[in-house]
């Protein structure tokens, strides 16, 4: 049974700010994320993956990247299945502004009827989340994703055949590993939203908004 891991990137620019930084590869790691990056070298080395993928966004690649300097050995395959969400117009924006628009309830408690303006719907990322879920069950784990707060959560909520509505409800924070047994014919959750901090990690509950914590 491959049981996969999944890797939330840690705090960046935008999280720090407060805006939705969407597939924008401009933003980079704040100094807290590039620290915590590191305390997830020493934590993620106990683990012995078979293989590791990630988002192609920045932030993604910066939270992985010292764990693959000293972990050569293992390829780093870059998928687009695991990209973040294309929020369209509104990536870019004050999460606190957005917050106030009509669509936002909507976002939160219906998901499965809304798209972004030029962007995804929660039903297409669902879709491709899935199928790269099911491509991974014949691989030999453990596996390493990392990736976004909204896929994560996503992830999560594919792992338990949950209805795509109920994905909101799991918190999934900057550099926190959430961790599933994912086989054909058995799926479960082990862990989820595990905190990096200096000694190791913690569980903690977050506030969940659209991105996870302040996207």
């Amino acid at each position: 049974m491959p049981q996969l891991y999944l890797l939330r990137h840690a705090e960046s620019e935008a999280n720090a700010k407060g805006v939705l930084a969407g597939r924008d590869n401009s933003v980079n790691l704040t100094t807290k994320g590039r620290r915590d990056s590191h305390r997830l070298n020493s934590l993620l080395a106990k683990i012995e993956f078979t293989s590791i993928y990630s988002s192609p966004i920045t932030r993604c690649l910066q939270t992985i990247k010292p764990y693959l300097e000293n972990h050569s050995k293992i390829d780093l395959q870059i998928t687009d299945s695991l990209i973040e969400m294309d929020y369209g117009s509104w990536s870019g924006k004050k999460l606190s502004d957005l917050s106030k628009k009509k669509e936002w309830m909507l976002i939160q408690s219906q998901p499965s009827d809304f798209t972004f303006p030029n962007g995804e719907s929660f039903q297409e990322m669902r879709r491709r989340v899935k199928k790269f879920l099911n491509s991974l069950i014949d691989v030999e784990g453990p596996i390493l994703l990392v990736s976004h707060g909204d896929v994560i959560k996503m992830a999560l909520s594919i792992t338990l055949d949950l209805p795509l509505n109920k994905f909101q409800n799991f918190m999934i924070s900057p550099a926190s590993l959430s961790s599933v047994n994912y086989s054909e014919s058995s799926k479960s959750i082990i862990s989820t939203n595990q905190r990096v901090v200096e000694k190791g990690f913690i569980s903690r509950a977050s506030r969940f908004i659209l991105g996870g914590e302040s996207a």
